[in-house]
């Protein structure tokens, strides 16, 4: 593979581009590092794209199309959306039609679906408008900026939802959810699924810029009337945690990737 990125940058690439890995050796993404840590390198080494081309990836579901959608309706970036005009997808005239629009990189949903989260990101859109803590969302900046880095001898990469252009200024990342956005619900997905993400975009942008930014602003819209929006940032205490984290998959990573050994769960488990 061709290496898009040969140097240590922020670019605009697209959704495909970049989650085929265009760094200039198997690179850690912060989705493969949360891998490493809750399962094993034989895991990560299995998803990875460069180092298992060749695994399955099953068709989107319905709620992982909203939310690409939700992405590409507020941030005005990404795949485009292919709009289906039937009730469902049994048909092989309608199966053609979502086939054809897959093959060529695009969101699929059906008319219905379609309408329904048009709604949710007019009202989301609306809602963050309104928020201090989001005003530098539709300020100046990047939508879906690559940035890939060097820590030691590993190379990294992340794709920022939104980066402003000011370097102080806090990165934002839109998630959308068919569960509650509740700040009592929600908490515990950020500290149990995404605490690395800020810390570990932190080090990236710190590297590519000299600054640290801001701790990340998640912003979580339920895809359900009446389209509800949180937003929520890491306090210190979970930093310090995830920033101890991020240190032990780079460190992980490196010791894999030169020894080319990828273990499974190599210890046995001792339980009370």
């Amino acid at each position: 593979m061709k290496s898009l990125i040969t140097q240590p940058g922020i670019y605009d690439l697209s959704n495909e581009q970049y989650h085929a890995d265009p760094c200039p050796e198997p690179s850690l993404s912060n989705s493969i590092a949360k891998v490493l840590l809750k399962q094993s390198p034989l895991h990560a080494h299995f998803q990875h794209p460069r180092l298992n081309p060749h695994r399955a990836s099953g068709a989107p579901s319905l709620a992982m199309e909203k939310g690409s959608a939700l992405h590409r309706l507020i941030l005005e970036k990404g795949a485009d959306i292919a709009v289906l005009p039937f009730d469902n997808c049994r048909t092989k005239e309608a199966k053609e039609a979502r086939d054809c629009a897959y093959a060529e990189g695009k969101i699929v949903l059906l008319e219905k679906n379609f309408d329904e989260i048009f709604a949710c990101a007019e009202a989301a859109r609306d809602q963050l408008q309104q928020r201090e803590d989001c005003s530098e969302l539709f300020g100046h900046g990047q939508a879906e900026a690559t940035i890939a880095w060097k820590s030691s001898d590993v190379w990294c990469r992340g794709m920022v939802d939104f980066l402003p252009d000011n370097p102080r200024a806090p990165l934002f990342d839109l998630k959308g959810t068919t569960k509650s956005a509740s700040p009592h619900e929600w908490s515990s997905s950020l500290v149990s699924d995404y605490r690395t993400q800020d810390r570990f975009y932190a080090r990236g942008l710190k590297a590519l810029r000299g600054v640290t930014p801001q701790p990340m602003r998640f912003v979580v819209v339920e895809m359900y009337a009446p389209y509800a929006v949180s937003v929520f940032t890491p306090a210190q205490s979970l930093m310090h945690v995830a920033d101890e984290n991020v240190t032990r998959a780079i460190h992980l990573w490196s010791e894999c990737m030169k020894t080319n050994r990828w273990p499974g769960y190599a210890h046995m488990a001792h339980v009370e």
